[in-house]
């Protein structure tokens, strides 16, 4: 069970030292019915639901995490719930949310996401999570 959250607040958990998910946690936007958005850098947080995502034995070197309404997402999961769940007012926020809300794309995509990560950290001379 996850540790005590803001029922109106949508965590997403992302690594901070990645520009690609840095950039995407920092563009993204939640519908106002969802409520509140909440990103976490993954790297600096000392936030509860960091050990509540390391007892699920989610690897955040495999993925982001989103947490919402007591659930934990992961990975390809947490991809197709933001894109459920994200804003239409802008651009960026329209484009994933059209791109992301099939999960047929979700799984093509997602693997690219995760190596772009991977050869960023890579070129940047960070080591993962």
């Amino acid at each position: 069970m996850m540790s005590k959250t803001d029922a109106d607040t949508l965590y997403l958990v992302y690594d901070g030292d990645c520009p690609l998910c840095r950039a995407g946690a920092q563009g993204f936007r939640v519908n106002k019915a969802v409520g509140r958005l909440e990103t976490l850098d993954a790297r600096t947080t000392d936030h509860p639901l960091m050990s509540d995502i390391r007892t699920s034995g989610f690897d955040l070197n495999q993925g982001i995490v989103v947490a919402y309404q007591g659930q934990l997402h992961h990975g390809e999961d947490a991809m197709y719930m933001l894109a459920l769940m994200g804003s239409s007012s802008d651009a960026f926020n329209r484009f994933n949310a059209w791109l992301f809300r099939s999960k047929a794309r979700v799984k093509w995509l997602y693997p690219l996401l995760k190596a772009g990560r991977r050869v960023s950290l890579k070129l940047m001379g960070k080591d993962e999570i």
